[in-house]
């Protein structure tokens, strides 16, 4: 028994660790709009996204021209990313809370917005070291 103790002291921190927690660069995403679905890659995008215990902050630029800039706070449900914007220079997002699908397979986080049962965007992360 004192060694099933131990045990469980030893792996529940690894079982309940948040495996988005860090900094994240921005790889690639795919995009709705009106016009039909867009794909952004870096370099000519970057991002970069800070997730801690409660919250997340992201800047982003494209061709080396600032574009965007949010952050809030978020919680991990099952599969779920569920991030809730405080802040940011895109009027439209402060307030919103948007629940992505998210996986992370090694160094990479992939995440998926579908909303009304239509698809919103798709991105992949990679983890800073």
């Amino acid at each position: 028994m004192k060694y099933l103790s131990i045990i469980c002291a030893l792996v529940s921190p690894l079982v309940l660790a948040n495996p988005l927690e860090g900094t994240w660069e921005f790889v690639s995403g795919e995009y709705a709009t009106k016009e039909g679905r867009i794909k952004a890659s870096a370099p000519q995008v970057t991002s970069t996204k800070i997730i801690n215990k409660t919250h997340f902050s992201y800047i982003t630029s494209s061709d080396n021209k600032f574009h965007y800039a949010g952050g809030g706070t978020y919680v991990l449900k099952d599969n779920h990313f569920i991030e809730t914007v405080t802040l940011g220079n895109v009027d439209s997002l402060i307030g919103r809370e948007m629940a992505f699908t998210y996986e992370v397979k090694g160094d990479l986080w992939h995440h998926k917005l579908v909303e009304d049962g239509k698809f919103v965007e798709y991105e992949v992360w990679k983890r800073v070291k």
